[in-house]
């Protein structure tokens, strides 16, 4: 028997150094909260690393927007990145001509601005993100034709995991209920009073490193303020989106709720005020629960067709 008591001693040593790294690791990963009260109040933990950049200056400037390179969550090469652009510009060069220039609609958009927000979140990488580039250059192309001015921008995080703002949260001792713990990224691809949509800029749109997550109530309010001073009669928000908002990080800490109320809250101040007008096309889902006045796109073709009608209300 005596014999047996070491083999027992180290079984015993192995289960409690077990236990000890899944202790470890959950007071590492902490436990998710529950929704707060409703009516709490939105909050931002750090807007410090809140980036808005130009499609120009992303190469230079995406690397040092987050701690994705160190944690090796960018890609090594930019083999997938050139098939996105291949298979993007093959999609654009098929889109037929969906709406025709008719008498009288050359100038139908003349004191119109319209912004159309990108939602580059994750769940669009491949496949979404091609045909979706390409039907939003094609969107861009007819609502210039036919007088509006244009701008193009997509919304996303500067990091997977809440970035360098759930690090300085960690640093701080995780304060309870922190509000939004990412870094938000806004890109803009074409500004207003642009000629078009830049070929260069275009092609930053299907670079997979920017798919991150997505924060979509300040991406509206962001995109409101955007248009908030143009001189246009008509400002439009079109928003493009395959669905609802969602940081892991922000609702890890906050409820699983917690954002989707400050969306809805945002949407509906929109709504309400009627400038800017708030339009939407949801990207293989049907996203009518969220934006009242809304279409459906599965390819290019149609994301352009819908959009195009949205604004023309055809």
């Amino acid at each position: 028997m005596s014999s047996e008591w070491p083999e027992i001693g180290i079984v015993l040593a192995v289960f409690i150094a077990i236990a000890a790294i899944v202790i470890a690791l959950g007071r590492r990963a902490g436990v998710p909260v529950d929704d707060g009260p409703e009516g709490e109040p939105y909050r931002i933990f750090t807007r410090e690393f809140d980036r808005t950049i130009p499609a120009k200056d992303l190469p230079a400037r995406l690397r040092e927007a987050s701690p994705d390179l160190e944690k090796g969550y960018l890609e090594k090469d930019d083999r997938q990145w050139r098939a996105q652009i291949d298979r993007a510009e093959t999609l654009y060069g098929q889109i037929v001509d969906i709406l025709p220039l008719e008498a009288g609609e050359a100038d139908a958009l003349c004191d119109t601005a319209v912004l159309l927000m990108v939602d580059q979140s994750g769940s669009m990488r491949g496949e979404p993100m091609a045909w979706v580039a390409a039907g939003v250059r094609r969107l861009s192309d007819e609502l210039g034709r036919r007088g509006a001015n244009v701008a193009v921008a997509g919304y996303t995080t500067a990091g997977w995991h809440g970035g360098f703002a759930r690090r300085k949260w960690l640093r701080e001792g995780r304060p309870e209920r922190p509000g939004r713990l990412c870094a938000l990224l806004h890109i803009v691809y074409r500004p207003f009073d642009s000629a078009g949509l830049d070929e260069a800029a275009w092609q930053q749109m299907l670079n997979p490193d920017i798919l991150r997550e997505n924060v979509d109530g300040e991406a509206l309010e962001w995109g409101a303020d955007y248009l908030r001073h143009r001189p246009e009669r008509r400002r439009i928000l079109l928003v493009v989106s395959d669905g609802a908002t969602v940081d892991d990080a922000t609702l890890f800490a906050n409820g699983p709720s917690y954002m989707h109320r400050h969306f809805l809250k945002v949407r509906d101040v929109l709504l309400d005020a009627k400038t800017p007008e708030l339009l939407a096309v949801g990207v293989a889902h049907r996203v009518s629960e969220f934006y009242p006045v809304s279409r459906d796109a599965l390819d290019s073709d149609e994301l352009a067709e819908a959009g195009l009608g949205l604004v023309m209300g055809k």
